[in-house]
């Protein structure tokens, strides 16, 4: 069976007059009944009961009517629903958000109010190939490859309970809270690795007393006096109207991580992808 075929067939169903049907399809006659006797060869059966002056559906071409409508309404619909969706992927842009969530999710707020038309799909997956650009993080010193680009060096506050000792402290040295429990990022997370590699680089291995997904947490629970922990400066900002939490600015070792974009060269031909990447590295340098 071909599409042409089956759309014939519908015309000739719905006005069951075969010279009105070609006249509506544009054809000639007999190529219109021709095209209606080789469907019916095809399929085995009569779709039609002829009479002296025209045609009638029968109980198969009834059937076969019943099926085709949905389906060729369908069919008739798609070249629409597929510019749609061309048009939703040119404007989509696919961010893979492995740290600094809360200070790119402010830029996308931002750059959101300005371009209400794009379209942001979010994931959070180290495994994860099919981005546009992806924000994440090492120590500093890295070499960076030629898709990837320094966005921002943030410094690493430690988070204390205001009736900690530490809390009159301008400043602080990690290697003196070799002993305190720590409020950690869960060991699945990035940002648990690097802060982990602060402590040891202190000559200790911290010593996890709570371990959490959510920044939230992690400050809810040093401001129950539970432990203290890292904070960093631009990805979850300033402490919220907390007075149970102290900032103090680490001293030694350095506690810093580079926030690093990445993207495929390919898609930086795409207007709407190129336009939020120079916004986003105008966001963060602004920050400074």
């Amino acid at each position: 069976m071909e599409l042409l075929q089956l759309k014939y067939f519908l015309a000739a169903a719905k006005y069951e007059h075969i010279t009105q049907a070609a006249k509506v399809l544009h054809i000639a006659q007999p190529a219109l009944s021709q095209s209606i006797h080789r469907l019916e060869s095809e399929l085995g059966v009569l779709l039609f009961d002829r009479k002296n002056r025209g045609i009638a559906l029968n109980d198969m071409g009834k059937r076969l009517e019943e099926r085709l409508l949905p389906i060729m309404s369908a069919l008739d619909h798609l070249p629409a629903e597929l510019q749609a969706v061309n048009e939703n992927a040119s404007r989509t842009i696919r961010l893979n958000l492995l740290t600094a969530t809360a200070l790119v999710t402010s830029c996308i707020i931002s750059y959101k109010s300005l371009h209400p038309d794009i379209i942001f799909q979010l994931s959070q997956d180290q495994n994860d190939t099919v981005y546009d650009l992806s924000i994440s993080s090492a120590i500093p010193g890295n070499v960076l490859d030629s898709k990837s680009l320094l966005l921002l060096q943030e410094n690493f506050f430690l988070a204390v309970p205001a009736n900690s000792p530490y809390s009159l402290r301008q400043s602080i040295s990690l290697e003196e809270t070799r002993n305190e429990g720590y409020i950690s990022f869960s060991g699945s997370k990035p940002i648990r690795t690097i802060c982990d590699q602060f402590c040891l680089a202190a000559g200790f291995t911290p010593r996890i007393a709570f371990e959490s997904d959510s920044p939230e947490a992690v400050r809810n629970l040093i401001a129950a006096g539970l432990g203290i922990g890292f904070w960093p400066k631009y990805s979850w900002g300033p402490l919220p109207d907390l007075p149970q939490v102290v900032l103090l600015p680490i001293d030694s070792p350095v506690c810093r991580r580079d926030i690093i974009i990445t993207y495929e060269q390919l898609v930086m031909n795409k207007k709407p992808i190129s336009d939020f990447y120079q916004y986003l590295i105008q966001y963060i340098r602004d920050l400074n």
